[in-house]
């Protein structure tokens, strides 16, 4: 049974249809990249996935239960955990106090000792503001807090956009950590090449409908390049 699974799943801004029918499995302890241009409806996805946006009844599954329509706040609960696109770090409070505004839900794995370790540079800043922070330091504060919830299921929402490539690279670098104790990660991702290094499956999106999906050694460069523009 997946750990997470979505069954021709629809999303809608108000009349307008921004996704058309998506079936994404997500096993336990698997990264799965979601590529796709501006528009494709990667964001809308995560965010419907989550339950920030509503769904039909059955078309959101998660360790086999219907979360269709349940509210985000409940999901988070459970482990299913959104890694908001711009972070969305609280501009009031410092590093360590945004950290620990994740912590609603302890199992003991995910500690701030432990998000310090994955990003030093987190421990070093943990009484500044969040504002203070660089982008690719707001990004691991923002994964940081995810992860003190201790997700099942990681859902991260352009993990890279806007950042230099050294940055990026240390940010990927802490995936393998993440996936080591056992969570799910989905990682929406403009960048090819970076989708294609870190995941065990790729799916492509285009417009709202997904029009490549299969595991990176098995997809050739043409098919992802027709998936991805469409042409």
């Amino acid at each position: 049974m997946a750990l997470l699974e979505t069954r021709d799943l629809t999303a809608f801004y108000g009349d307008f249809q921004a996704l058309f029918g998506i079936s994404v499995t997500v096993e336990q302890g698997e990264t799965v990249a979601i590529i796709g241009a501006n528009g494709a409806g990667k964001s809308t996805f995560l965010k419907t996935v989550a339950g920030l946006l509503p769904s039909t009844p059955g078309s959101v599954m998660f360790d086999g239960a219907d979360i269709s329509g349940t509210k985000a706040y409940d999901n988070l609960a459970h482990g299913l955990v959104l890694v908001p696109e711009g972070r969305k770090l609280f501009p009031s409070l410092s590093v360590e106090e945004n950290l620990l505004v994740g912590a609603h839900r302890r199992s003991g794995k995910w500690t701030l000792a432990r998000i310090y370790e994955l990003f030093p540079v987190l421990a070093v800043r943990r009484h500044q503001p969040a504002t203070t922070l660089s982008g690719g330091q707001q990004q691991m504060c923002a994964i940081g807090r995810g992860l003190m919830g201790d997700p099942r299921a990681l859902l991260c929402d352009e993990i890279s956009l806007g950042l230099a490539p050294i940055v990026i690279r240390d940010i990927y670098a802490a995936l393998p950590t993440i996936k080591a104790e056992g969570a799910a990660i989905v990682i929406v991702e403009q960048d090819i090449v970076q989708a294609l290094a870190v995941s065990d499956r790729v799916y492509c999106f285009q417009e709202g409908r997904m029009t490549l999906s299969g595991k990176p050694g098995e997809l050739s460069r043409e098919a992802i390049h027709t998936a991805y523009f469409g042409i």
